[in-house]
């Protein structure tokens, strides 16, 4: 090899060489992104904290009840709160009967929307009976057959045989029809009904089918049973609303039944799609509805007559006696009222209630209770300068001192002892609900780390491959130095050589 084809050589290979080397550079620079990555995602695992399932003695309380006569007393340890002088400020439970609220097993949806019902849209004059309709005679058809002996015919006669308004026939095409006489007709030919002296030269004229029309009767308005007005919806512009018995004209007392009233628009909810409309609110605002209906606060269901005055009463007597706990941020335990409820009617036109804060807490769901007119609830009632008896072993509450009648400053004056008894209840219906809670966020648990795991083998698989590409650079550029330190060999060589050549 010659002196100049082996430093262009040596030139390539070093260029060669020094792009192996800044592709090495790169690699490694991916390589230590990638490990970042992974760090960043091993991270991000640490700091994922395991579900814990809940344990059933979270959920189990001591229950005391004790009986003072037919009446029925109950409380738990959260009911006893330090009292007066010593002593001790307990609420009691007594079993009571009535009116009440009961919470229903489950939930039902809230989401953001507007109510709509479908129907068909009637009014007065649309939502009526027909009638009952009847047959009316128009004519006969004409025939080319000649008539048997005994059958009827047509006989042309001159009208002049007949009175004006007298039931006539005229031939229109094919076929006789039935006419009132008149004057002008008088001066022609008509044709009348005969069984003999049929004569074809005469232009009489066999028949054949009658023909006839239906008449339909006299629309008369429909009567609505009282129960059936909830059916019904009154259309305003865009919207509707549900109806009360004022926008009904009351037609019989005994039964109660209904017309409809002249000039207003409703929807029929007949179980037909063929008209849809929004229910509430009467603007294009949104609200959180429940299980897709118009949720609304009890004086807004009395105002918009959803419920009656008597209806309203009784569902505030309910929620009163339920007296449903509501644990308030100071720890101290107040209770739901009328105020903090929304009811809804369901499709059956059953009313059913919710809390309001469940309603508007975002979470997608809210627990329902419904209205019990004979049932079971604990009317609870606060007795402060209570006094309590333990069990020096157990530490159980053994009996309870409450007073029965109070002085003019609200001092007691007498009291009565209660022995109660302790029993452990668990709150069955609250661990299955955390339960079910555990399950889902160990759900979540689950999917984000085989989220990070799958994106953790992506990341060293790339890895791998870049650890690969590297090999194949660095064997390369073994090659390379090998041979560039042949070429730098012979470049010497040659250079010897010649200053030999030139000194001798």
């Amino acid at each position: 090899m010659g002196m100049s084809a082996s430093q262009a050589r040596l030139l390539s290979l070093q260029a060669r060489q020094s792009n192996l080397e800044y592709q090495g550079q790169q690699i490694n620079q991916e390589r230590t992104i990638l490990s970042q990555q992974c760090t960043a995602l091993y991270n991000s695992l640490l700091a994922m904290s395991v579900p814990t399932p809940p344990s059933t003695s979270d959920f189990t309380t001591v229950k005391y009840t004790g009986e003072n006569g037919a009446t029925t007393y109950s409380f738990d340890a959260s009911s006893v709160k330090p009292g007066s002088d010593g002593t001790y400020c307990l609420t009691l439970g007594t079993t009571e009967y009535g009116a009440s609220l009961n919470k229903n097993n489950g939930y039902v949806t809230t989401q953001e929307g507007t109510e709509k019902v479908s129907g068909s849209v009637v009014t007065s004059g649309t939502y009526t009976t027909s009638g009952e309709a009847t047959e009316v005679h128009l004519g006969y058809e004409a025939s080319t057959a000649e008539p048997a002996e005994g059958e009827r015919f047509m006989k042309k006669v001159p009208g002049a045989n007949y009175e004006v308004g007298q039931k006539v026939y005229i031939k229109d095409g094919n076929q006789f029809t039935q006419v009132e006489m008149t004057e002008e007709m008088k001066a022609g030919d008509v044709y009348t009904l005969a069984t003999s002296g049929y004569d074809a030269a005469n232009g009489d004229s066999a028949i054949g089918n009658e023909i006839t029309t239906t008449v339909p009767g006299t629309p008369t308005a429909k009567l609505i049973a009282k129960d059936a007005l909830s059916k019904f919806f009154v259309i305003e512009g865009d919207y509707i609303r549900k109806s009360t018995e004022d926008d009904f004209v009351q037609v019989n007392t005994n039964p109660a039944e209904y017309e409809l009233k002249d000039g207003v628009q409703y929807l029929y909810k007949d179980g037909t799609t063929t008209s849809t409309y929004s229910f509430e609110p009467a603007d294009d605002q949104n609200q959180v509805l429940i299980a897709g209906k118009t949720p609304y606060t009890l004086s807004d269901a009395l105002a918009k007559g959803v419920i009656n005055e008597t209806e309203y009463q009784g569902y505030v007597n309910a929620i009163n006696n339920a007296a449903l706990k509501s644990s308030t941020a100071g720890g101290s335990t107040d209770y739901y009222g009328p105020e903090d409820f929304y009811l809804y009617v369901d499709d059956n036109q059953n009313i059913h209630f919710a809390l309001i804060s469940d309603v508007n807490d975002g979470s997608g769901a809210a627990v329902t209770y419904d209205y019990t007119s004979n049932g079971e609830y604990t009317k609870n009632t606060e007795y402060d300068y209570t006094q309590l008896e333990f069990d020096p072993s157990s530490g159980r509450i053994t009996s309870i001192t409450i007073p029965t009648t109070y002085d003019a400053d609200g001092k007691p004056l007498t009291y009565t002892t209660i022995d109660v008894q302790a029993e452990t209840e668990t709150d069955t219906v609250a661990y299955e609900d955390a339960y079910a809670q555990y399950e889902y966020e160990q759900y979540l648990y689950d999917k984000k780390q085989q989220e990070i795991n799958a994106k953790t083998s992506i990341i060293q698989a790339e890895d791998r491959n870049l650890e690969l590409k590297l090999q194949r650079l660095d064997n390369e550029r073994t090659q390379i130095t090998t041979e560039i330190e042949a070429v730098q060999k012979v470049i010497d060589e040659n250079i010897e050589s010649s200053y030999k050549t030139f000194s001798g």
